[in-house]
């Protein structure tokens, strides 16, 4: 029978199509795949990454967990020996710090803070007693302290010029000073010093070793009259004021409480210092003791009552 050349292309074109029509999801697909699994990931010098679809941020940077157990110092150490040896000589490093550093903080708080001395402020706030900075003093040479409390005081004069107002006792000071350094005795010499009208100044200090008075000076406060008392004539004042300054010292810890006063010519016979007009008058003092004073020059009756 014969068909026309359209029947027979319909029957081809019929004879082409399948007879089940399946439809692939991709995405079924893609999640029955396992994902791949990432051991380790090692990013460096970015703040962003593209893992997926989605951007993730990067704070921190990820190592290699070797590297990061390594890693020391500064130094990157991939074997695990070679970091436990750094780790065990840090640690020894760092207990032999502590014991040093121990040590030292002993040493500071029980040694060398407690020796560390400064010269002592008696606290003396009346206006006739000038401090080192009221009278321009210039710094010591050499400075060596006392022992308190001393048993001892002694009174000598300058045997130069006599003063008896604020400015020219100041000046006077600079001048007894400058001599004194000339002299190799690393500052002026007395602790203390007595001008006219009661002005008394600091010296050395109170705790400071004197140079007055030879091998005594490690156990005496020494105390200079401004002026040549061979001549000059002293004031009441000054008596007063330096009575003031002794009970100062003895609150104060520099004296003690029996310490006796004497004049420089009764430690040493070869000396006339503090002059007789100073001599006759350290009996009125209280701790004043009178041995040796017959041999003071020039010679002369002390006291013949007690």
């Amino acid at each position: 029978m014969w068909r026309s050349r359209e029947d027979t292309g319909q029957t081809v074109a019929q004879s082409r199509v399948p007879a089940e029509l399946s439809v692939i999801d991709e995405s079924a697909i893609a999640s029955a795949i396992p994902s791949p699994a990432v051991a380790n990931l090692n990013i460096s010098k970015s703040s962003k990454v593209h893992i997926g679809p989605k951007f993730v941020s990067v704070t921190q940077n990820v190592q290699n967990a070797e590297t990061l157990k390594g890693r020391f110092l500064g130094l990157e150490l991939v074997s695990t020996k070679q970091a436990r040896r750094l780790r065990c000589s840090v640690a020894v490093f760092v207990c032999w710090a502590l014991v040093v550093a121990s040590a030292l903080v002993i040493y500071l708080v029980y040694v060398a803070l407690p020796n560390q001395q400064f010269r002592l402020d008696i606290g003396l706030n009346e206006t006739w007693y000038l401090r080192r900075g009221d009278w321009q003093a210039m710094n010591p040479y050499n400075v060596r302290f006392l022992h308190l409390p001393v048993p001892k005081v002694i009174i000598g004069h300058s045997a130069a010029n006599y003063c008896n107002q604020r400015y020219r006792c100041i000046e006077q000071m600079i001048i007894i000073q400058q001599d004194h350094l000339r002299r190799e005795l690393s500052d002026i010499g007395p602790n203390f010093l007595v001008g006219g009208n009661g002005f008394v100044f600091e010296g050395r200090g109170a705790n400071v070793h004197g140079a007055m008075v030879g091998s005594l000076n490690s156990r005496a406060i020494s105390i200079m009259f401004m002026g040549n008392y061979i001549h000059d004539q002293p004031d009441s004042k000054q008596f007063e004021h330096l009575n003031v300054l002794l009970d100062v010292l003895v609150r104060e810890g520099v004296l003690r409480q029996d310490y006796t006063l004497v004049g420089h010519c009764q430690v040493n016979f070869d000396t006339i210092s503090p002059g007789p007009h100073i001599m006759t008058q350290l009996g009125h003092f209280l701790h004043w003791n009178r041995a040796n004073a017959s041999r003071c020059l020039p010679r002369q009756r002390m006291f013949e009552n007690d």
